[in-house]
């Protein structure tokens, strides 16, 4: 026969009620008693039914984590992703709360995922692993009013929003300024995609760079397309760059060989300076000078802010910058002459 709360409390020689405290860790309950509750369950092989305490709490204690739809790749197979889920998991756990993963291969695919998971009562809120400009994800959580927390800065609806993010402007200047630093006037950025509200940020940043030096600057390019790849070789061509802010590490390991691919070496031809100092960065040689987002940060952080928020609705929704650092390795070198 399957042992109640009841038997439990029958064995222990306590109410149900201190049982049910018990359970939950109150601070109501004494150390002493709280042991002789516990020995209890043990001996009667006791195993609580969270479904129905969550239930009985309105919660079910579990935060639902929203990949991005893949534009290079599958991002469940991105290192990026699996160290942000990492680091949420290991939040997630101090809490007591577990979390379930949101992918689709499209934007709908996704949105429908998301949907169930909210209609079915599988989660208390969200945290988004992105930010995309008019995102039908961020629209569906704002207008059924459910808690989420966004990694990246949001388009719309900032002052409603918890969010965690760099200053992604100045990381995208002080990834141009590293270059410029080391001599280099013709400068180029190579971007994720147009969608990507960071993606925006960073180039501002370039820009902003590239202007406060007098330099030229040049419109934002993609790898995405065979047309794209048309661009860029002209762009090289004509521009004859030395140097290429490029939007993520993984992003630059493709750029890098196709420069290699086209008879460029880097940093002897071509310096390139990427973001997020992801294990992409020490792959292949040379290392990437890259741009420290710090992600552990991140993720730990949107974590702790969403069941801050779950645990507290009537807070005000917090906003948090995490630091950036320029960690130089290979793929800078001083332009000598230019």
């Amino acid at each position: 026969m399957t042992v109640t709360i009841k038997d439990v409390a029958r064995e222990a020689g306590v109410a149900t009620s201190t049982v049910s405290r018990t359970l939950k860790d109150s601070p109501l309950i004494s150390e002493n008693t709280k042991v002789k509750v516990r020995q209890a369950m043990h001996k009667l092989g006791y195993t609580p039914n969270f479904a129905a305490q969550n239930l009985a709490n309105k919660s079910t204690q579990t935060i639902g984590v929203i990949l991005p739809v893949g534009t290079m790749g599958n991002p469940a197979q991105n290192p990026l992703f699996l160290e942000m889920i990492q680091e949420i998991g290991v939040v997630c756990n101090e809490q007591k709360y577990m979390i379930s993963l949101a992918t689709g291969k499209t934007m709908a695919e996704l949105k429908d995922s998301v949907r169930l998971m909210h209609q079915r009562k599988l989660v208390d809120g969200f945290i988004l692993l992105y930010s995309e400009a008019k995102d039908p994800i961020r629209k569906f959580l704002h207008d059924e009013k459910i808690p989420y927390a966004l990694l990246g800065k949001p388009d719309v609806y900032e002052n409603e929003t918890i969010y965690i993010d760099n200053d992604n402007r100045l990381s995208g200047k002080s990834a141009a300024d590293c270059l410029i630093q080391h001599g280099h006037q013709r400068i180029g950025y190579v971007g994720l995609t147009p969608s990507q509200v960071v993606d925006k940020e960073r180039y501002k940043g370039y820009s902003d760079a590239l202007r406060d030096a007098n330099l030229t600057v040049h419109p934002e390019l993609y790898f995405e397309t065979p047309t794209d790849f048309m661009a860029f070789q002209e762009f090289l061509e004509e521009t004859k760059p030395t140097g290429l802010v490029v939007g993520d590490d993984r992003l630059a390991l493709r750029v890098l060989q196709y420069l290699q691919l086209d008879k460029y070496k880097v940093p002897d031809d071509i310096s390139l300076v990427s973001f997020n100092n992801s294990v992409f960065a020490t792959l292949s040689h040379p290392f990437l000078t890259t741009i420290d987002i710090h992600v552990q940060e991140l993720a730990r952080q949107a974590a702790a802010l969403l069941i801050r928020q779950l645990q507290e609705p009537s807070a005000l929704l917090p906003k948090m910058i995490v630091p950036h650092e320029v960690i130089e390795r290979e793929t800078v070198m001083r332009v000598r002459g230019e």
